[in-house]
């Protein structure tokens, strides 16, 4: 049996600066919107438990009307082929993801971390593997789908800007037991309005007449 959390909530992800519902109910649903994430899995997690982790975060974002292409980029060099997409990034079509084994200096709590200007604008998150591993052993919830829910999580926050927390959904500002559960189950998701401002966004920047566009420097923690 998972011990009981229901006291001490998990602090899923902080902004650096710099019930689960679906996102929508009618019929045939809005447009859709269509938005790159390349993975640094610098913490070695396992390809099966990243593609679990992969699969879950689509999943979760296409509940919003969000398309997710993954770009893996930590490929065996015999078989690498790393794509443009690695190292080049344009808010908000195209976003970084890097997987740590852990933080060198937020708290132990925390489990993901992403970068935003004063614009509100940010084309990279972190997440910390350590930490989601020991929270998986100590609620007994698969890996790879928790994985996906952190990372949807912190790629949310780049999506919809600064106040991106939430009272219900993917994006409370802390997990209890119940929120975990949820989760488990797909039931975790993002609100409406989320997932309007969402879609919004990546909509809004293919009419931009001037992009965002940065080159990525890989990086470890």
């Amino acid at each position: 049996m998972p011990q009981k959390i229901s006291k001490r909530c998990i602090l899923l992800g902080v902004i650096a600066c710099l019930r689960a519902f679906p996102a929508w109910a009618e019929v045939g649903g809005p447009p859709e919107a269509f938005v790159t994430v390349s993975i640094h899995n610098h913490a070695g997690v396992p390809a099966n438990t990243l593609a679990e982790a992969e699969r879950t975060a689509s999943s979760i974002f296409k509940q919003a009307g969000v398309n997710i292409d993954w770009s893996n980029c930590d490929l065996p060099a015999e078989a690498r082929q790393i794509a443009s997409s690695c190292h080049v990034t344009e808010f908000p079509r195209h976003l970084q993801l890097s997987i740590a084994r852990r933080s060198k200096n937020l708290t132990e709590s925390v489990l993901g971390v992403s970068f935003l200007g004063e614009d509100g604008s940010g084309w990279c998150s972190d997440v910390f593997f350590e930490r989601v591993e020991e929270l998986h052993k100590h609620v007994n919830l698969n890996l790879g789908p928790l994985l996906g829910d952190v990372v949807a999580h912190e790629i949310a926050h780049l999506l919809l800007g600064r106040n991106a927390h939430s009272g219900s959904g993917i994006m409370r500002p802390h997990w209890d037991e119940r929120d975990l559960i949820n989760a488990s189950k797909g039931q975790l998701l993002f609100t409406r309005a989320q997932g309007q401002t969402m879609r919004e966004k990546v909509a809004a920047s293919l009419y931009s007449k001037k992009g965002v566009v940065v080159t990525v420097e890989s990086h470890r923690d």
